[in-house]
């Protein structure tokens, strides 16, 4: 019996083996870069989270709400539960977005700081209501403040603080 491949296919067949497993080789190389790559980026995408977190932390605590009701004045109070203080606080009160009740600082610690305007004699009935069954009894007032860090946060109401972009207009969203 003789063999039906002679040297040069032998040859041949050990280059293609070759080249094949060259290739898978590669293949397995590319796939292990790019998952420790994508395990890099998980990384980081979490790392950018906590960090945006720890940036809202006191942000979180501030809350502008209507405060005592007067005969013809709109209080309202800015109340900072963290643990220091914040600056250059811009309240916008419906009827008056375009002119914002300003306050300079509000301590920490739970303190809070009153400002009020004088208003129309409607302005109860036509923001909050007449008083009745339905009426809400809180008013999400829009907030933008500097905190300790030097960052410019806007919060409306309970929700999420979210930072301004520099040089954006800093009326409410």
């Amino acid at each position: 019996m003789e063999i039906a491949f002679g040297w040069p296919e032998i040859d041949a067949l050990g280059f293609l083996v070759g080249g094949v497993f060259t290739a898978l080789v590669f293949g397995g190389a590319l796939w292990v870069i790019r998952g420790s790559t994508g395990v890099r980026r998980s990384e980081q995408r979490m790392r950018d989270e906590e960090r945006r977190d720890d940036e809202r932390r006191q942000a979180r605590l501030v809350v502008a709400t209507l405060g005592k009701i007067g005969d013809s004045e709109v209080h309202v109070e800015v109340l900072n539960h963290s643990d220091a203080p914040i600056w250059d606080i811009k309240v916008f009160v419906p009827g008056r977005e375009h002119t914002p009740l300003l306050i300079e600082r509000v301590d920490s610690h739970g303190s809070g700081t009153d400002a009020w305007f004088d208003a129309p004699d409607d302005w109860y009935r036509k923001y909050i209501g007449a008083g009745g069954p339905g009426t809400p009894d809180w008013l999400p007032l829009d907030v933008v403040f500097v905190d300790n860090a030097d960052r410019r946060w806007h919060r409306s109401g309970w929700a999420e603080p979210v930072r301004p972009l520099d040089g954006e207009d800093v009326f409410p969203i």
